[in-house]
């Protein structure tokens, strides 16, 4: 009736039927129960018909669905798997849990701290991972910050440079509408003079809108006009602290000495910033204007050298495009179509400063992925034990199914204990997190925390943690225990039909996971092992380093006579044999470029690394000559048309060593008076560049390093006198030393770091993997008991039942490698690629893991099997 009227409306207006929202009608009938579904859509429908009627179907079907939803009353849903709502049912889930837990102490234990175990490395993992991958998240607008930078086409290929040019940013903004800000950025050291002391900070050069791109609140001073003139600071809150005692140091005065400058001027704090997240590509605590470097008007319109980074804020991530595609253009306006054919001007998205500059980000999804496999493993565990501790609960469940308990009942029962279980896992795997992190921080020198996270944010996490963690591992016990037949539960026969393959699946998956860290550890930790031992090409031994430089004293000139006559007090130690001067030294490399080509040379100029020694320095770090002659003694003075190359530099130029060669650069002619061999400026992970090696006196102030080969004996007394020569020498920098053979093993501390993360967590997986192995011990050993017992009536030796049940875990572990070794080939792989001299990747390593891993299972499972072949057969026979 209701129906007719309707389509007589319906047509008349519209010529169009309406009818109730059928996914409304098919939610109502799902989950309310039969009898009440009914009679509530009768009534629903025929106000619908009215609305339609009388307001129109909009309105009509909006009200519909609201009614629907209303409906859904817990007192008339249907009752899923006959699990009431009434809560008293759930309070004796819970307490049925907690008793049973209390029942079985040793494998409620295993089970609980072997999910804490895999809590607390998750949680770990998590804590370093998310502050890696978060890396400079808070900066509001980091999807449209690029970094400007330059690529150099060369006949060697592309050579990527960062630092840009100090009229780029004017340029940008007159010329480009995508740019809305743009700043640059200059870091140096400089000296805080503090009571008559020189103290060496960090310092950063740059413009207002720094501010205005990058998310840096302040906590004292004007947003809106951060630098009140050209000779403000801005200060961190720890740096205002330590120089004034307060943070809100508006106002005061600081007087420092700029080493680049030489010079010293006094600035007023105009701001300080509040505190930042640690996980910041850019740590300021000494902040002042670009504009106020002393010579800043000679190179406001410098295109001819470039020194800084220039960044710029664009009014959407998608311009990057056209900008890029419009360079070129400038790029010839500038320095003309040669330099064009030869030169890319780029951006590069903020989100890739991370992996460009600090570290890899793959890592920390590689450790992210340990994770999980050390909580599977975990889960898996408590799978094997669960159905292991089976036969103990056998009655139970015939029990309760004949007196009327259903499959869902008894999943809702094992489902709800295994929650309990995680949560008692989480909390104290979370208590564990909350005692390592500082030693974790110490030992693995990082600034974890749960600092950057809210209270809820951490209970959220722990309660999803928790829940994912019951149903991962208490899925396969309730759907297993459960669909046991009731006479079968009371007669005590285990049936595993299919179940032994999905267990099967399991224990294979919990061995291929630990082989493949263990493989893994095994190959980074010979990487490792393979770059601090391999021979760069100097003394690494017998040398030390100074940190010295004219820079470091007020007067430059006085600070050159200075530091020769300190050189020559070091010669004349008996404890000395060699001293020399340069300007950047083995692992400490300056990053100084030249473009240079050979005499002759039509082609494109070579853009080459370049430095400047003393006629010593190849003594000193006991580099040895290939072709040709050393430089002259110093005494000859500074030999500025000779040159020294390495030996990728006279491939680079196809030079014949037996020749008189020649390399100019510019309209400069500098003869090639020899070759030395091959040595490292940096770590393996990069090739050896081709290097032009300049000789320079210790009269002139480029250099920076005194490098001495020196007896090693009583190092103490040593450092000790040459540290009070130091001292008299009136520097304004710290004595400053470091051995070589440190600094050569402090270039892979980031690699070490990721070896002790990779090992410490592997050695977890590998704990948490010999609790499902005792587990799984448990579980076989009790389902072939009488098996067992007959063997040993029928006369069988215990050789011959201990090899019974280790035949199945061979199997295992030998189907687990097959499965592995891709896994290891493909990611390691990949992660040696990223180092230049690295490993094979050797079967020798695959074939220690294997021994290793059956070892483990030998031990593991040894007790247990043992103990199950000696028993007394009679125990387990008595009743048949």
């Amino acid at each position: 009736m209701e129906g007719d009227s309707c389509n007589e409306f319906c047509i008349s207006v519209n010529s169009k039927q309406y009818h109730p929202p059928a996914w409304a009608d098919r939610l109502l009938n799902y989950f309310c129960r039969q009898d009440y579904a009914d009679e509530i859509l009768g009534d629903l429908h025929e106000a619908f018909y009215w609305r339609l009627k009388e307001k129109g179907p909009t309105k009509a079907k909006a009200r519909f669905t609201w009614e629907v939803i209303k409906s859904l009353r817990p007192k008339n849903l249907k009752s899923f798997y006959h699990l009431s709502l009434n809560t008293m049912i759930f309070r004796n889930y819970i307490k049925i849990a907690f008793r049973t837990l209390l029942k079985r102490k040793s494998t409620s234990f295993i089970n609980i701290f072997g999910l804490s175990i895999g809590a607390a490395a998750f949680v770990l993992i998590f804590l370093y991972a998310y502050q890696i991958i978060s890396f400079d998240d808070h900066h509001q607008n980091k999807e449209r910050i690029f970094l400007a930078y330059k690529e150099r086409i060369t006949p060697d290929g592309i050579q990527p440079t960062y630092d840009t040019w100090i009229p780029m940013k004017d340029r940008f903004l007159s010329d480009y509408s995508q740019v809305k800000e743009a700043a640059r950025i200059y870091e140096t050291d400089s000296r805080v003079i503090k009571n008559n002391q020189y103290i060496e900070e960090d310092m950063m050069y740059t413009d207002e809108s720094f501010f205005d791109i990058f998310s840096f609140s302040l906590l004292h001073g004007n947003e809106k006009r951060v630098f009140a003139d050209m000779q403000s600071v801005v200060l961190s809150s720890e740096m205002a602290m330590k120089y004034f005692q307060k943070e809100n140091a508006i106002g005061e005065i600081m007087e420092i000495f700029l080493p680049d400058e030489d010079t010293i001027l006094l600035y007023q704090v105009s701001a300080v910033l509040d505190k930042y997240p640690v996980n910041n590509s850019y740590q300021p605590s000494l902040i002042i204007p670009m504009e106020s470097i002393p010579v800043y008007p000679e190179i406001a319109n410098n295109w001819s050298s470039s020194f800084l980074e220039t960044y710029v804020l664009l009014d959407r991530k998608e311009s990057w495009m056209d900008l890029e595609a419009a360079f070129p253009d400038l790029i010839e306006t500038l320095w003309g179509s040669e330099v064009r054919d030869n030169t890319n001007f780029k951006l590069l998205p903020f989100d890739a400063y991370y992996d460009t500059f600090l570290g890899n980000k793959n890592d920390a999804y590689t450790l992210l992925f340990i994770g999980f496999g050390i909580l599977l493993i975990a889960a898996i565990n408590f799978m094997n034990l669960s159905t292991a501790q089976a036969s103990q609960r056998m009655k139970e469940i015939g029990l309760r199914k004949v007196l009327g308990a259903i499959r869902g009942q008894l999943r809702t029962q094992f489902i709800t204990e295994a929650f309990v279980t995680s949560l008692f896992a989480i909390v104290l795997g979370l208590i564990l997190v909350f005692f390592i992190i500082p030693y974790f921080n110490d030992f693995f020198d990082v600034s974890i925390s749960f600092g950057m996270f809210s209270l809820l944010q951490i209970i959220a996490f722990c309660a999803i943690l928790a829940i994912a963690l019951g149903i991962l591992s208490g899925s396969y016990p309730a759907v297993y225990l459960s669909s046991m037949k009731s006479i079968d539960a009371l007669q005590q026969k285990m049936g595993f039909g299919g179940s032994v393959n999905f267990r099967n699946i399991l224990v294979v998956l919990q061995f291929s996971i630990a082989l493949f860290l263990i493989t893994s550890a095994i190959l980074i930790r010979n990487q490792i092992s393979f770059m601090t031992n391999k021979n760069m090409g100097f003394d690494t031994e017998s040398t030390i380093t100074f940190v010295a430089s004219a820079a470091d004293f007020t007067d430059r000139e006085q600070g050159i006579v200075r530091l020769n006559t300190f050189k020559e007090e070091l010669k004349n130690k008996s404890y000395m044999t060699e001293v020399a001067m340069s300007r950047a030294v083995p692992t400490n490399w300056t990053r100084s470029f030249t473009f240079v080509r050979p005499d002759g040379w039509n082609g494109d100029p070579l853009r080459m690394r370049y430095t400047y020694v003393d006629a010593n320095f190849f003594n000193a770090y006991s580099i040895n000559l290939k072709y040709g002659n050393h430089f002259l003694p110093d005494s000859e003075g500074n030999q500025r048309e000779s040159v020294i190359l390495n030996e990728a530099a006279m491939k680079a130029f196809e030079f014949d060593p037996n020749e008189q060669n020649v390399i100019k650069i510019g309209d400069r002619r500098i003869n090639v008076v020899g070759v030395v061999e091959d040595f490292n400026f940096e770590s393996l992970q990069i090739e050896i560049a081709p290097t032009l090696i300049f000789h320079r006196t210790g009269e002139h102030p480029v250099h920076r390093f005194i490098s001495c080969k020196m007896n090693m004996t009583n190092l103490p007394e040593k450092i000790e006198e040459i540290e009070d020569k130091w001292n008299e020498l009136g520097s304004t920098n710290d004595f400053t030393y470091y051995f070589m053979s440190e600094q050569v093993q402090r270039l892979y501390e980031a690699e070490k770091r990721y070896l002790g993360l990779v090992t410490m967590f592997s050695a977890l997986a590998i704990v948490v993997a010999c609790l499902g192995l005792y587990g799984l011990t448990l579980f076989i050993i009790e389902k072939r008991r009488k098996e067992i017992s007959i063997r040993k009536v029928l006369g069988a030796e215990i050789s011959g039942i201990l090899q019974l049940i280790f035949r199945d875990f061979t199997k295992w572990v030998v189907i687990s490698f097959i499965l592995s070794v891709p896994f290891v080939l493909f990611f390691m792989t990949d992660w040696l690629e990223g180092y230049h001299y690295r490993i094979p990747i050797s079967w020798i390593t695959f074939a220690i893991t294997l021994a290793l891993v059956f070892l483990l299972v030998i031990m593991t499972v040894g007790y247990q099997s043992l103990r199950a072949a000696s028993s007394n057969p009679v125990n387990h026979l008595k009743d048949e």
